[in-house]
């Protein structure tokens, strides 16, 4: 069925493009990536940039305001004690004002980039290929898709904006100093610039060091995720401490890795504060020297002062900047890499067709243009292989290798095999989850690949033996996002797959709440529940895979019969164990560590396959 996250609104839009595009074409330079994320919101980013220059040119003018305080206090001109310390209050009071303003909008455009990368990482953790799950298990998705997605939002309220109105600021304060006293001035930036090297040269690490704490991170949630999905099972093993032991250690890995951050702060800090202290006593000193050889007057040093306070404020907030930017850019590489997992680069299937061009295909060549957007149901493997994502283990390279057969539309096609056989996948390359490494899978004659892929999930129906429900109501399940269902269409449906009387019973019908895992219904229950998930979005291809297994006889015979009786017309592979799921089957296919050993009538591949035979035996 299609991802529905691909209309998710956004501030009453379509999810944000330009992060799309920033995660699948990041620039190269760190600099130019934030710049990246701060255009994504170009109003707020103008508002907040403009805001941060007027509060910053308000504090510009505070120093000044108070030089001339001091001076009139000094000159008993009561008058222009007054009106200048109204000036002074004004200027506070405004720069306050517009401060306040700026934060409250960086902290809403922060909150706004944090909720579009959330959006676009779990759009792109769905479409995550089945073959990378292996390295990109669902607990590692999910801390990308949360931690890393909530640290986007320090680019607006700790970033970029910020450094802006300390450059007003330090450029301000340098124009004010050198008119106040050059000579004074160009010691005070001599020191600052000096502070400012030593400063960056100690946090070349610290990029490192937080992508380090960003990963640790994420693999303990990885880690807890895993453990609270399985505790039914925990539990039942009483497993606690082997649960446990496994989170100890993504702890520890975490501590260890938090140590390392805090041995990093701990050496910043103390280093940069040492600078500042530094830095201050020596402009004091030759400060000092300056009044008293008549060079400087008291008001003015009291302006200078202040500005050098301007000048030096930002170097001393440089760490923490430094870290928070550093981590908000390992989030971003993360989720650049989630990105690069789900790229797939498409084979040439023009070149494929061409090289498995055999005489049964010419049929297809001859048979009128079909829509590409329609699934008719006709479907053909040639030389179809499929690499394990790690190369495999031992003697056994392929899940399938060198697989051939053909499927009629509107046919019941039984796989059967014995468990890692092949079965799985075959499902799997039929609702592309996963594309050949060799070979070509052809759909009413035009390769499978070449499809559009949700056009074509669209009219796919999948049901698996877990037969997944979600947290929410019993209508959630059935819709799935869709809006072109109406209640009596679930309703009739429920009738049709014999759970009518069972919602009936509930007070809240429709909206009856499924619960965390569907533990409010029944194995039978959840199966039937998904067949009419299912055949609500009237599929044209429908795929079954091993979903009456753990099932008892009863219940199997009546699901079997009730997706046999909604099934006219459809194409139908189910892969399975036992006779019972053969018995209606207008053909087989017999698989064996990856390979296709029988194909035809199950009766005739039963009278000269003896694997087949012990398959259905039971």
């Amino acid at each position: 069925m299609p991802s529905q996250l691909t209309d998710v609104p956004v501030d009453g839009a379509v999810r944000a493009e330009p992060i799309g595009r920033l995660l699948a074409d990041p620039p190269s330079g760190q600099l130019r990536r934030l710049g990246r994320i701060l255009a994504s919101d170009r109003r707020a980013m103008v508002v907040a940039f403009t805001g941060t220059v007027l509060a910053s040119l308000a504090s510009l003018a505070q120093p000044a305001l108070t030089g001339s305080l001091v001076g009139a206090l000094q000159a008993l001109d009561f008058g222009l004690v007054v009106r200048t310390g109204g000036l002074l209050v004004a200027a506070a009071v405004v720069g306050s004002l517009i401060s306040a303003g700026v934060n409250l909008v960086v902290s809403y455009a922060g909150n706004r980039l944090v909720r579009r990368f959330r959006d676009e990482s779990a759009s792109i953790a769905l479409r995550v290929p089945a073959e990378k799950l292996v390295d990109h298990p669902t607990a590692d998705l999910v801390a990308r898709c949360s931690i890393d997605s909530e640290k986007m939002g320090e680019v607006f309220t700790n970033g970029p904006i910020q450094a802006l109105g300390n450059i007003v600021l330090v450029g301000g304060s340098l124009v004010q100093m050198l008119r106040i006293d050059p000579v004074l001035t160009v010691s005070a930036v001599a020191l600052c610039l000096l502070a400012l090297l030593a400063i960056m040269f100690s946090s070349s690490r610290l990029t490192g060091v937080s992508f380090e704490r960003q990963e640790a991170q994420g693999a303990y949630v990885a880690e807890i995720t895993r453990a609270l999905d399985s505790i039914l099972t925990i539990r039942a093993f009483v497993a606690d401490r082997f649960a446990v032991g496994r989170l100890s250690r993504t702890s520890q890995r975490l501590q260890d890795a938090s140590d390392r951050s805090a041995k990093a702060r701990a050496v910043m800090e103390p280093l940069v504060q040492g600078l500042v202290q530094g830095t201050m006593l020596a402009i004091v000193l030759i400060a000092f020297l300056r009044v008293q050889s008549g060079a400087l007057a008291v008001d003015a040093l009291v302006a200078f002062f202040m500005y050098t306070l301007m000048l030096i404020g930002p170097i001393a907030g440089s760490t923490e900047t430094v870290m928070l930017m550093a981590e908000t850019l390992g989030a971003l590489r993360r989720m650049v890499e989630l990105r690069e997992v789900t790229r797939v680069v498409p084979r040439d299937l023009a070149a494929l067709t061409a090289e498995l061009r055999v005489p049964d295909l010419a049929e297809w060549e001859q048979r009128p243009p079909v829509d590409p957007d329609v699934v008719g149901g006709d479907i053909s493997f040639r030389n179809v292989s499929v690499r394990y994502a790690r190369g495999g283990s031992g003697a056994r390279e392929y899940a399938i290798s060198d697989v051939s057969f053909d499927i009629t539309r509107g046919s019941w096609v039984a796989l059967a095999g014995t468990s890692g056989s092949g079965k799985s996948t075959i499902l799997a390359l039929l609702e592309r989850f996963l594309s050949p490494t060799n070979g070509l899978v052809l759909l009413d004659g035009i390769p499978l690949e070449s499809r559009d892929e949700d056009t074509y999930r669209s009219q796919v129906g999948y049901i698996e033996q877990a037969c997944p429900l979600f947290a929410g109501t019993v209508r959630d399940n059935l819709l799935l996002g869709r809006n072109d269902i109406t209640d009596a269409e679930c309703w009739e449906m429920l009738e049709r797959v014999g759970l009518l009387a069972t919602m009936r019973e509930r007070a809240d019908g429709l909206d009856a709440p499924v619960g965390e895992s569907a533990y409010a219904f029944s194995g039978g229950e959840r199966q039937r529940l998904a067949i009419a998930r299912t055949m609500l979005g009237r599929p044209r291809l429908l795929l079954l895979d091993e979903i009456t297994s753990g099932l008892d006889a009863l219940n199997r015979d009546q699901i079997m019969e009730l997706i046999r009786s909604s099934t006219d017309g459809i194409t139908t592979v189910q892969a399975g164990h036992g006779r019972f799921f053969t018995d209606a089957a207008d053909q087989v296919l017999v698989m064996d560590h990856g390979r296709l050993v029988e194909a035809g009538h199950p009766a005739e591949v039963a009278a000269r396959s003896s694997l087949f035979r012990s398959l259905i035996a039971h």
